[in-house]
């Protein structure tokens, strides 16, 4: 299955909806317990406005100096913020831990909560009267650190969870991204691969014709020739140069015609472990038949083995040295080393290299860039590779050489 953008989308949309659920219940069940611990605040508070009344009444009675010493007292508490003490509306003592912050109210409240720069604070308050009907307010106000420590902790919680949810998506985008890119990777090599047996199939046909058309009579010319050729006078050096000359371009047409039959034909595979030391020893012998012969030279780990078919793996090698070699390269270096699960041969020539518009059409069958070439080498390398399921591929820099790797 093709993931496009479109599904990633849906499922990009689908996150962020489900981000945004996941917050507004969030937000919903912190709201709710930071009520709950409201009301425990606001019930805390009216305990204390009742203590404090019934505690204010006596110490008044004795006189204001002994409810000021009392609120001292309470003041030294670590959650309480100030105090005050208002006699008849007029503030007759106060005392605060943050210097000019005194947040009283004209209108008396028992209890109060509000927010401050310094967090939540409640203010409980007292009313009373001495003797003579003098009225007295006492006003406590301090933290209810409970609140700020759950809002803390809802904050976190919800910061950790959104956290983690928004990287679970990430890494399932990516997941995907890459799947889909693996996808259509595939997608593309299966229809490279499409296009190439289509093109074999063409090539066939092609091949079908030739033997039909061109190999029969071309048999028939030789025949006719090999007759011919003892009534030719062989100190004739004109006739001895034309007939050598008819001699060489038959069989080279014979070659191409072998060549394109090959192309088209089933590549039958026997695989083995081949020894490298001694593939490389035999490949000598392959090497010195060349027309053009360069210096070769081969790297790899002493005992390397490699599981593979031994006559196919020579005719590849062979193939792309010697092409090498055609193309005017004087040293090509072998390297074969380990690359996870495949073996990798390296062939590296100091050539005139290949254009960057031409490396892209080197493997296509019947595509040369060379005086005297049918453009059936590489391709038919090319398909010997992939039917020892391999790759191979190019690299090059005009005037540099070029750098041929197999991965088998």
């Amino acid at each position: 299955m093709k993931i496009t953008a479109k599904y990633i989308a849906i499922l990009l949309g689908l996150s962020i909806f489900s981000i945004v659920i996941f917050y507004i219940l969030n937000l919903s069940n912190r709201r709710a317990v930071e009520a709950s611990a409201m009301e425990l605040a606001v019930s805390e508070g009216k305990t204390i406005e009742k203590v404090l009344a019934k505690a204010a009444l006596p110490l008044l009675e004795k006189g204001e100096i002994h409810l000021i010493h009392f609120m001292d007292e309470l003041f030294a508490n670590d959650q309480v913020i100030y105090i005050a003490l208002k006699r008849s509306g007029r503030l007759l003592h106060a005392a605060t831990k943050f210097e000019g912050y005194l947040p009283l109210e004209k209108d008396f409240q028992a209890i109060r909560t509000f927010a401050s720069p310094l967090g939540e604070i409640i203010e409980t308050g007292a009313a009373v009267s001495d003797g003579s009907g003098v009225p007295y307010t006492a006003h406590i106000g301090y933290f209810f650190s409970a609140i700020g420590e759950i809002r803390n902790s809802a904050r976190k919680g919800f910061l950790l969870l959104t956290m983690l949810q928004a990287a679970i998506i990430l890494i399932i985008i990516v997941f995907l991204s890459r799947f889909n890119r693996q996808m259509l990777l595939q997608e593309m090599e299966i229809q490279k691969q499409k296009e190439e047996k289509d093109k074999f199939q063409e090539i066939s046909l092609i091949t079908a014709g030739i033997h039909h058309e061109i190999r029969n009579p071309l048999n028939s010319l030789y025949l006719s020739y090999q007759m011919l050729e003892p009534l030719l006078d062989p100190a004739d050096r004109e006739v001895a140069f034309h007939s050598h000359s008819l001699k060489k371009e038959i069989k080279r047409i014979q070659g191409i015609i072998e060549r394109f039959s090959n192309l088209s034909q089933a590549i039958p595979v026997r695989m083995e472990a081949v020894d490298l030391a001694q593939f490389f020893v035999d490949m000598r012998s392959v090497w010195a038949g060349m027309a053009v012969r360069p210096e070769i030279i081969s790297h790899h780990e002493p005992g390397m083995t490699v599981a593979t078919d031994k006559s196919l793996l020579t005719q590849i090698i062979a193939n792309v040295v010697n092409n090498a070699a055609e193309a005017g390269a004087g040293r090509i270096d072998i390297a074969v080393s380990r690359q996870k699960d495949k073996t990798v041969f390296s062939i590296k020539d100091n050539g005139p290299g290949i254009r960057q518009e031409q490396l892209k059409y080197i493997f296509d069958p019947f595509v040369t860039f060379k005086a005297r070439g049918s453009g059936i080498g590489l391709a038919l390398t090319k398909r010997m590779v992939m039917q020892l399921g391999g790759r191979i591929e190019a690299e090059s820099a005009e005037a540099h050489g070029a750098e041929f790797r197999i991965f088998l």
